[in-house]
């Protein structure tokens, strides 16, 4: 093997194959387009999901099962990028916890998640504004983030609330909350600011980098409680957008920024 290079894309799964191919893939395509130099490897964070995928014959590997392999080949530089929203417990528990590898390599860079600093807020918040449909007046978008259930939202100043604000002081029509009950702001706080603003019709968008089960059953699906059927019962008319950020070209971009800031940290 004549390249040392590797770069590892880490991402936390789906058993949908559309999102795997068209929202983790395109994060992975655009960061290999970046690291032409490297050689791409995958993984997955949730075991759950890997074990699902393994039952129907698709191997991926975990960050542990991959950062052995490339012990394994002789690797020497190594670039991680997560594909994950939050600094939070994923990060901090299957991907931070990588740097115990930092004796096995000659160079071992972790990039940051998409929202983990202040300067990400404007990023984001610009992002979002370029993807949004045209919208009349009395029309407003409303995003599903995934939350944590130990609220590690507040932990190192990345709140999804703070997101709100940024959305709010570009005078956006965006609404964003989360899944998680216990976090913050969730589906309650998005209902009482649909209410306060008076929207006619709302887009409903995962503010997640895969558009899987949260997208199709939580936010939009059959069952009474799902967000659109309560948007629905508020009289507010909705339009589903079941695509995840990471088919998104601009937010592919923010990741291949934070490995480039990653790596020249490092340098």
């Amino acid at each position: 093997m004549n390249n040392k290079r590797a770069l590892v894309v880490i991402s936390f799964g789906s058993t949908f194959a559309v999102a795997r191919e068209q929202e983790i893939g395109g994060v992975e395509q655009a960061l290999a387009e970046a690291f032409p130099n490297y050689d791409l490897f995958q993984a997955f964070t949730s075991s759950i999901i890997r074990k699902i995928l393994a039952g129907r014959g698709i191997t991926i590997f975990s960050p542990i099962e991959v950062m052995d392999k490339l012990v394994a080949a002789g690797y020497e530089d190594v670039i991680v990028q997560p594909t994950h929203i939050l600094h939070g417990e994923e990060f901090e528990q299957k991907i931070l916890t990588l740097q115990k590898y930092q004796d096995n390599f000659s160079k071992l860079v972790i990039g940051k998640p998409l929202l983990t600093i202040a300067e990400d807020y404007k990023l984001i918040a610009a992002a979002v504004n370029s993807i949004l449909p045209r919208l009349a007046k009395d029309e407003g978008v409303v995003l599903m983030g995934h939350g944590s259930p130990r609220n590690n939202n507040d932990s190192f100043g990345c709140t999804y609330n703070n997101l709100q604000k940024y959305f709010d002081n570009l005078e956006l029509p965006v609404i964003i909350g989360v899944v998680e009950e216990e976090d913050s702001p969730n589906f309650q706080a998005v209902l009482g600011l649909l209410q306060e603003r008076g929207y006619r019709k709302v887009h409903l968008w995962p503010f997640m980098v895969v558009a899987g089960d949260h997208a199709f059953n939580d936010m939009c699906g059959e069952a009474a409680d799902s967000w659109q059927k309560q948007i629905e019962c508020l009289g507010i008319a909705t339009e589903l957008h079941l695509e995840g950020l990471g088919r998104k070209k601009v937010i592919q971009a923010l990741f291949v920024n934070h490995a480039l800031k990653a790596l020249a940290e490092m340098d």
